[in-house]
């Protein structure tokens, strides 16, 4: 199970060619939270997978998770793949979440799928949807992949989805990618998804006030 999840995750078995994504799909809904996929992404077969955690990253080590869909855009060794992880924890977008989330990806890469993830940045991002957003790579053999890792909050449950394409290809797709994760959305009761999103908003906003004033001493302190 574990070698066929890595085939999805790092290539895929196949002759046709990667197709490159425009644009949005129909949205997809998995673990109570609706997203739309690139356009061009297409469903794998998840009975290779059942039971799989792989893509669910999750910072709470002992939290139940798996694997909710795993989706790729064509057939090659070219081609880019999407998974999509629910986590039975909550999760903020708080001061901590950035290193938390690139703690847990790099262990969940190296204890669980014996890969080494090459971390390149881990951001808070706002937006539509605030989320927590880790890119890195990953070698598997000749081929350098990069790995689009985004955590979004959640009171009790929280979504993880991870990206990945050939490092080619990655920059053309880097766009839509970003696009499909703003089109995340909470199916929760309005309540409960307006009161996370407003915690995820205030953190996010503390974060980037409290960076602002440590910028703002290392430019008073620089003057002196």
């Amino acid at each position: 199970m574990l070698s066929a999840l890595l085939v999805l995750l790092l290539t895929a078995e196949g002759e046709g060619p990667a197709v490159p994504a425009e644009g949005l799909g129909a949205p997809l809904k998995q673990g109570g939270f609706t997203l739309k996929p690139p356009r061009g992404f297409r469903m794998a077969r998840m009975d290779l997978f059942t039971g799989t955690r792989v893509g669910a990253i999750a910072t709470a080590p002992n939290a139940q998770r798996w694997l909710a869909a795993a989706l790729v855009d064509s057939d090659s060794e070219e081609a880019a793949s999407m998974l999509i992880g629910v986590v039975e924890a909550p999760f903020a977008v708080g001061p901590g979440a950035r290193d938390e989330l690139s703690a847990a990806a790099v262990n969940h890469f190296t204890h669980e799928l014996g890969l080494k993830l090459a971390m390149e940045r881990a951001e808070l991002v706002a937006g539509p949807a605030p989320h927590v957003r880790v890119l890195g790579s990953v070698r598997q053999g000749s081929q350098l992949r990069k790995i689009l890792i985004a955590a979004f909050p959640g009171e009790a449950r929280h979504l993880v989805v991870t990206f990945t394409a050939p490092s080619g290809r990655f920059e053309s797709l880097e766009q839509v990618f970003g696009d499909s994760l703003d089109s995340v959305r909470s199916e929760a009761p309005s309540g409960a998804a307006g009161r996370t999103l407003a915690w995820a908003a205030l953190a996010l906003v503390g974060s980037l006030l409290a960076a602002s004033i440590g910028l703002w001493r290392r430019r008073a302190i620089t003057r002196r």
